[in-house]
């Protein structure tokens, strides 16, 4: 073994060692428990072990999470972290444990980092014990201890590999030293959707630097090499990014503008310490967290760490000037965009557009990305490069044991600053004990999706991760489920306009399930926050029996099995009749009857008012027609707007004829699992002949008015009265 190898392994030895003792408690309880909380660690352990399984089956349906049905292709809601499975696989499969494989991950992600950050600490300086101290800082600088709960912003460890091969590559024109860089940012890239971006500017700046110092001749080919090289890499990100846009566009998951700018950094951010950290070291700065909320707080606790800090500030004056310049503008970047759309210092806006504005108009893609304030990683990147100069020249001109005693010291420093006393949250091997009966039951029932209530607004305390993560155990898709994006769906179906929060529209809301096929609605009344609000779902549904085929109890959990929804009724060939043809009046809004047919979901028809069971629609034709198939299309932002009840009659001079009465619920799920973000109602009418229907709304609402979005009627070709 070369001693470059042995010094590598001695490394590796001491940042495993290291990471034993700051993380001790998962040392303890790696097979059952995960770090910091229940939310987004167990996402991301049940999307490793989702990816292992895929693994096993060529990556066959890899895209269909069983969640936020029914939805598809919902893996590109969040982060596939395929870069991350690859290496989890092996051990999900030999233990079957995710929770396990998940410990196994994070605790490697330290050790990953600080080896790679020493390779190439070592080979821009040339100092082990710089290395080892830049490794040090690199592997445990204070922001993972804010993101324990995000293993994919712990995967840093390709990033340094990357830029040592692009180095390697300007150094020696080495074409396999610039693959593998390609090779290390594609990997990086795999890892952490944040970083496909954001790492990528510190590579286009290397390239930059690395192309300004290229000789005029060798410079046409260093640009032809780096162009196959990032022809190279986009070929292979190519299926995942066609796949996210295709998401994307398909069902709107754009970030607003607000949010963005919520969720950019303060300057005085970087001055905030995770508590744990500013706890055991007794030190409290003039800070001010950014993004701030409860559950988004980890994002704007980006202090860099002293060690990191002060021996960059030596690294700057020490190192190589271009060097220097080089990894103190990509910190420089990484600090002003972290900042946002609407940069920030300690609260107060000044500017109202910031160079990420400018970002965000250029590359409207970038739109996907919520959390600005995650370009923090370019800062701790490109400050921890300098942080082996400024190590470099203290080590410099001491003797042997002094060099040690410093390189000693300061290690043991970083370590200490970036100590959290990361908790362990209580999981289980596969969730929750009380609940492995529950499972095991819905594992061997027939397929069908399920609803497990309390779901959005109605499950405060996020539950909703511990139930997507048991479709490991049972495998039928659910209706909830939590990543980055929710559902509208999910949303309507918890808040106050619910039928499932109204006992007498409970039978409602089950034929709404029914339609879109779920086959059983898990009820946890113990889950729900507050408790009070579990009894008049859970009585509305046991209410409902003609709705339910079986009842199962297990401990205070209640599982049903809801009946079949009745067959489509078949209708002959249908012509849509053109609006042209039709003149509408109604009881509310007749100014906006036109939105009906502008082929805008956009717009809308509403009665601006509480349905009262007061409100209609009369639609005149221009002759007799046989209206076989009358359709309503809901924007998601009108789910809460459906009509409580419904009265179609054929209207002839006087008399009218009843065509159908009641709910339009069943139809309203059939529509949603043909497309939940234009959910086509489809309301099928008994033969007639007619010169005008009229659509009424018969029911009552608590503050909800009666909209439509979209309205077409379609007429039985064969039955329609003559022109």
């Amino acid at each position: 073994m070369s001693r470059r190898s042995r010094e590598l392994l001695l490394v590796i030895v001491g940042l495993t060692l290291a990471t034993a003792a700051m993380h001790w408690r998962l040392i303890a309880s790696a097979s059952h428990a995960i770090p910091l909380e229940r939310r987004d660690p167990l996402l991301n352990a049940w999307i490793l072990a989702w990816d292992a399984d895929r693994f096993r089956h060529g990556l066959r349906g890899l895209w269909e999470m069983p969640i936020l049905y029914p939805f598809h292709d919902t893996l590109a809601f969040t982060e596939h972290l395929l870069g991350v499975a690859v290496f989890a696989a092996p051990i999900e499969w030999a233990t079957g444990n995710p929770i396990l494989s998940y410990n196994a991950i994070f605790f490697a992600s330290f050790v990953f980092a600080g080896a790679a950050m020493f390779v190439f600490a070592r080979a821009l300086t040339g100092r082990v014990g710089a290395a080892v101290v830049s490794a040090a800082i690199f592997a445990f600088y204070p922001y993972h201890v804010a993101q324990a709960g995000h293993l994919q912003t712990m995967m840093t460890g390709w990033m340094p590999l990357a830029l040592l091969g692009l180095h390697r590559y300007f150094d020696t024109r080495s074409r396999p030293a610039l693959a593998g860089a390609a090779i290390a940012y594609w990997l990086e890239a795999m890892s952490n959707g944040y970083y496909l971006f954001f790492f990528g500017f510190a590579i286009v700046v290397v390239c930059v630097w690395g192309v300004w110092r290229t000789s005029r001749a060798l410079r046409m080919r260093v640009l032809g090499d780096l162009t196959v090289a990032a022809i190279a890499v986009g070929a292979l990100y190519a299926p995942i990014a066609i796949k996210y846009f295709d998401v994307r566009q398909r069902y709107e998951l754009v970030r607003p503008a607000d949010d963005i700018a919520r969720f950019g950094a303060d300057v005085g951010s970087y001055l905030t310490m995770p508590p744990a950290v500013a706890e055991h070291m007794h030190v409290e700065l003039t800070h001010f967290p950014k993004p701030s909320g409860s559950e988004e707080r980890h994002d704007g606790m980006l202090f860099p760490g002293f060690a990191m800090v002060v021996l960059a500030a030596i690294g700057i004056v020490s190192a190589r000037r271009d060097m220097a310049a080089l990894y103190l503008s990509i910190a420089s970047i990484g600090f002003v965009l972290s900042l946002g759309p609407a940069p920030t210092v300690w609260g107060h806006t000044f500017a109202t557009a910031g160079p990420y504005a400018w970002l965000l108009a250029a590359a409207p893609i970038l739109d996907s990305l919520r959390v600005p304030a995650r370009l923090a990683i370019l800062v701790y990147l490109g400050l921890s490069v300098l942080a082996s100069f400024g190590a470099a020249a203290l080590l410099t001109g001491r003797s042997v044991r002094a060099r040690s005693i410093v390189c000693g010291l300061l290690v043991a420093f970083a370590l200490f600053e970036g100590y959290g006393a990361v908790p362990m949250v209580e999981i289980g091997r596969r969730g929750r004990t009380r609940d492995n009966g529950l499972y095991a039951w819905l594992a061997r029932q027939p397929a069908g999706a399920v609803l497990e209530l309390p779901i959005a607004r109605l499950d405060n305390d996020y539950r909703g991760f511990i139930y997507q993560y048991n479709t490991l155990v049972h495998g039928h898709p659910l209706v909830n489920g939590w990543t980055g994006y929710s559902t509208d769906l999910q949303q309507w179906l918890g808040d106050a306009a619910s039928p499932l929060r109204s006992s007498p529209l409970a039978g409602d809301g089950l034929d709404l399930l029914r339609g879109l096929g779920v086959g059983y609605v898990v009820v946890h009344p113990d889950d729900f926050d507050p408790q009070e609000n579990a009894r008049p779902v859970l009585q509305g549904i046991l209410d409902a029996r003609s709705k339910w085929t079986d009842l199962r109890q297990f401990g205070s959990v209640y599982a049903f099995t809801l009946a079949p929804s009745a067959p489509i009724e078949p209708v002959p060939p249908l012509d849509a009749i053109d609006p042209a043809a039709i003149h509408v009046s109604a009881s509310h809004a007749n100014e906006d009857v036109a939105n009906l047919f502008d082929g805008n979901p956009r717009t809308r028809w509403t009665t601006g008012e509480p349905q009262e069971g007061r409100e209609w629609l009369e639609l005149a034709f221009d002759r007799e027609r046989d209206v076989r198939r009358v359709r309503f299309v809901l924007h998601p932002s009108d789910f809460r707007d459906y009509p409580r009840g419904l009265e179609i009659d054929a209207v002839d001079g006087a008399v009218r004829t009843p065509l159908f009465r009641g709910s339009v619920m069943i139809a309203f799920g059939r529509g949603l699992a043909i497309d939940p973000m234009r959910p086509p109602v489809d309301i099928v009418l008994p033969p007639h002949n007619a010169r005008a229907l009229r659509i009424a709304q018969t029911l009552s609402s608590s503050g909800w008015w009666w909209s439509i979005d979209e309205l077409s009627l379609y007429t039985d070709r064969a039955r329609s009265g003559p022109p």
